[in-house]
């Protein structure tokens, strides 16, 4: 199964690559992978919509093909996709991270990339929209991380200087770069997934949540 959702992950970023939009969706970070489960229902995203419909199934056939299953399974495997990404796996410690983070009184922004009505989709399905006091949406404001500006937005909205606050995030490209491009101590929260950044360090690594705490990083 792995070996096929590599094909399948390699054709969606082909096919994604040769839509008119994706130099939009590049730059707020909305990847191929999302795009086989969004459902582009945000207010001017119509054209995407009826984009997705096509372009999943096309993923799914041309992955087939080269694995040597059956094509005509194509739109089958693209809903079933679709429904599985919805289930909204959590890390086990994030909510009571969350928790004692707004226990302790810090104010807490979510910064992420992507469409809204995804995004948006992702976190009250996950039961974590009521603890953030600030989402800022890369498809909404027009600019994702590690672009600088997007962090700039959440401190100004705190009302609070660079070195007051603290990004949080597992993606060394995305949350630590852009942390450290804002002058924002960065957190890096190694699971071992991706890769270290050799041009933007971590101010701490640790392993899950429950270690920023015990390191006394907040």
């Amino acid at each position: 199964m792995e070996g096929f959702f590599a094909r399948v992950k390699a054709r969606a970023e082909a096919l994604f690559r040769e839509a008119p939009f994706y130099p939009w969706a590049e730059a707020i970070g909305h990847s191929a992978l999302e795009a086989l489960w969004a459902r582009y229902s945000t207010p001017g995203l119509e054209a995407l919509a009826a984009w997705a419909g096509p372009f999943r199934e096309r993923v799914f056939r041309e992955a087939l093909e080269e694995a040597g299953g059956p094509p005509e399974r194509a739109r089958e495997l693209a809903e079933a996709f679709f429904r599985e990404r919805r289930r909204y796996p959590l890390y086990p410690e994030a909510e009571a991270f969350l928790a004692e983070a707004r226990r302790r009184g810090l104010a807490l922004a979510l910064l992420t990339n992507g469409v809204p009505d995804l995004q948006r989709e992702k976190l009250v399905g996950a039961g974590l929209a009521h603890h953030f006091s600030l989402v800022l949406i890369s498809g909404e404001v027009g600019i994702g991380k590690p672009d600088p500006r997007l962090f700039r937005m959440a401190l100004c909205a705190f009302g609070v200087a660079p070195e007051e606050a603290a990004m949080v995030g597992d993606n060394p490209q995305k949350d630590v770069r852009g942390a450290r491009l804002a002058g924002v101590r960065a957190v890096w929260v190694d699971r071992g997934l991706r890769p270290e950044d050799p041009e933007a360090s971590p101010d701490l690594r640790v392993g899950d949540l429950r270690e920023v705490f015990l390191a006394e990083a907040l």
